[in-house]
């Protein structure tokens, strides 16, 4: 009690739960240094982020205890920043494995961030065990590194509510932030029970061990990581279906999940934004077979079967932000390549894996447009803005708004930069939605089956900053550019105890 009492002599919350977080990355290696020596891989690119992280985290967890409180600024430093460091240090196998800086940095901000874009275009010729590290980035970020934080909270004493809305404030909607801490086990356990069942169901349709753990990780987090250059295109039609069913359960919200589960009732379609989820899908899906039929014929695509299935296929894949792919949908007929990308921009559900604004920001947005335009025939008239069973304050359609709006800002921004570090348009802008909404690949040599390694060094740089923005949903990191922020931070420093 009394060494304790001696190693915790300064009070600063953000150092010690960097140093946690620290400590859990490192951890979370063991999985593929233990695939490395199955394989009998190179141990290096995993025993040695995995050595300096425990040199660094001890000293912080056993140094500095967390404060009484947490305030917001803490809170928004502590989401956004945690997103970087892990950056750097799941950057480190790469980096030991061969890969250039940047190149690696890229890679593993597309991992934690579930983008799924990846420099690597002979995917193949890397060892087994860093493609295993690559898909278990995205099940790490998928389940939300600030998740993390939110389950380990309770036992430091610190609410993590408030760092739960600045890494989803679209789940302030369902007001699932008011017992946030004790839903987060449950949350967690879902997000297990889903992989456990799609690695099983994987292994009994024959697939390898390897293959099966890296499709399951990529898939629950809608992250599009696969350990072929093929996709999910080099499975066979069966194992598609199965990651078009959990891909639609990664990007549907885990609030629905949860209430399904633990509080026995099941509101899917009670959900309106679940409602215009599946309308949109289907209606895409359909026009897609309608249009590609049309235009090419079933036989020459493989029959009725594979024409629907790949159509579905693509369409969740996008809508989901997951970047799977079973054919090259650059090939589809352009207005269905436009629609595809607009609702990749979008995004599926609110409280999912899924990237983008999300389908009930949408919604809401567009619900409150009418309204604007009614209160001009009807001035007095008081109209709210209205999501399922109640009606949003004007905090929260602010918030909201700014939110739509900061997600245009960055893709305008970020498209034009590309331009300028020589990417034509069409892939600029394609390049700045799948990084700003998390979905991966986009069009031309930046395709599904194509990557990102010949793009200009500063563009790479570029997107990861895109990729980190895009997966805090922006308003986030642009307040953190803001001066009064680093002078609220700066407001008070550790205290000695």
């Amino acid at each position: 009690m009394v060494l304790t009492k001696r190693f915790h002599r300064w009070e600063s919350t953000v150092i010690r739960l960097m140093g946690l977080l620290l400590l859990w990355t490192s951890l979370s290696m063991l999985l593929p240094l233990g695939a490395a020596m199955y394989f009998q891989e190179a141990l290096e690119p995993f025993l040695f982020p995995i050595l300096t992280c425990f040199a660094v985290s001890i000293p912080l967890v056993l140094l500095f205890r967390t404060s009484s409180n947490i305030r917001p600024v803490e809170g928004i430093f502590i989401v956004s920043f945690s997103w970087i460091m892990v950056m750097f240090v799941g950057a480190m196998p790469y980096i030991l494995s061969g890969m250039g800086a940047v190149d690696a940095c890229f890679e593993s901000m597309s991992g934690f961030t579930t983008t799924g874009a990846s420099i690597m275009a002979d995917i193949e010729s890397w060892p087994s065990s860093l493609l295993l590290w690559r898909s278990m980035t995205q099940w790490l970020g998928g389940a939300g590194i600030i998740m993390v934080f939110v389950t380990i909270f309770p036992i430091l004493g610190i609410g993590g509510r408030n760092l739960f809305r600045n890494e989803g404030p679209s789940l302030d909607i369902h007001n699932f932030t008011v017992r946030i801490q004790e839903a987060a086990r449950e949350f967690h356990v879902i997000y297990i029970a889903l992989s456990a069942i799609m690695f099983v169901s994987l292994m009994l349709m024959g697939l390898e061990g390897m293959d099966a753990i890296c499709i399951t990780f990529s898939t629950i987090s809608t992250g599009g990581f696969s350990p072929r250059a093929a996709s999910i295109g080099y499975y066979d039609p069966l194992v598609q279906w199965l990651v078009i069913a959990f891909m639609f359960l990664g990007g549907t919200s885990f609030y629905l999940h949860y209430r399904a589960i633990y509080q026995r009732k099941p509101s899917y379609l009670k959900s309106t934004e679940f409602r215009w989820v599946l309308s949109i899908i289907l209606l895409l899906t359909a026009a897609t077979v309608a249009w590609r039929w049309s235009g090419f014929g079933v036989q020459d695509i493989g029959g009725f079967e594979a024409l629907v299935r790949g159509s579905l296929f693509q369409t969740v894949s996008l809508f989901t932000s997951t970047g799977f792919a079973t054919e090259d949908y650059t090939l589809y007929p352009a207005p269905i390549i436009v629609l595809l990308f607009l609702m990749a921009f979008v995004g599926a559900s609110s409280g999912s894996t899924a990237g983008g604004i999300k389908t009930a920001r949408i919604i809401i947005v567009a619900r409150y447009f009418h309204n604007g335009l009614l209160k001009m025939l009807h001035p007095r008239a008081v109209m709210p803005v209205k999501f399922d069973a109640g009606s949003l304050n004007e905090d929260g359609l602010n918030s909201i708004i700014l939110v739509v709006m900061s997600f245009v800002l960055v893709l305008v921004s970020s498209t034009v930069l590309l331009t300028l570090v020589g990417l034509t348009p069409d892939m600029a802008l394609s390049a700045s939605i799948s990084s700003v909404s998390n979905i991966g690949p986009g069009v031309g040599y930046l395709g599904p089956y194509g990557s990102y390694a010949s793009v200009d060094p500063l563009g790479k740089i570029v997107l990861t900053i895109t990729m980190w923005a895009g997966r805090l949903e922006i308003m986030t990191v642009l307040v953190m550019l803001t001066p009064v922020f680093w002078k609220e931070m700066g407001r008070r420093g550790p205290k000695q105890i």
